[in-house]
């Protein structure tokens, strides 16, 4: 399960786990995402993404903050075309690698303060789940 958290408030962050893959560029997953406030479930939503989409978003976060993608540039902000939680934002803080991240959608507005290090990392376990959900496909 990919989790992030919060730097300021303890017992804030989200998570991502995979429910369920099918492999193929045009084909996707059920993922689940859970928001935590003081350490409790604030919001739960499970949905679906395309590979592509899923792609995309472990390369933003895997090589977080990326500036450019597929020759288009980010300015602080991903989209996709995806039903849910279709933007990741970015802010940067005056503090030394740290951000605001804020995941959007259509009925989603979720933010944590957080070290770019920390991003990085949440986006290689993202990618290793994924990867893990295509192999029992």
């Amino acid at each position: 399960m990919a989790t992030l958290r919060d730097k300021q408030e303890n017992g804030t962050y989200v998570e991502f786990s995979f429910l369920k893959c099918i492999t193929g560029d045009y084909e996707g997953c059920r993922l689940n995402f859970k928001y935590y406030k003081e350490n409790k479930i604030d919001y739960e939503l499970d949905f679906g993404w395309t590979n592509l989409t899923i792609r995309n978003y472990v390369e933003v976060t895997s090589n977080f903050p990326l500036e450019e993608l597929n020759n288009f540039k980010l300015n602080e902000l991903y989209e996709s075309f995806e039903n849910h939680l279709y933007a990741l934002g970015w802010t940067k803080f005056k503090e030394e690698n740290t951000y605001r991240l804020h995941f959007s959608g259509s009925q989603q507005d979720f933010t944590l303060i957080v070290i770019d290090d920390e991003v990085r990392q949440f986006g290689h376990v993202l990618k290793t789940e994924w990867e893990k959900g295509l192999s029992l496909a």
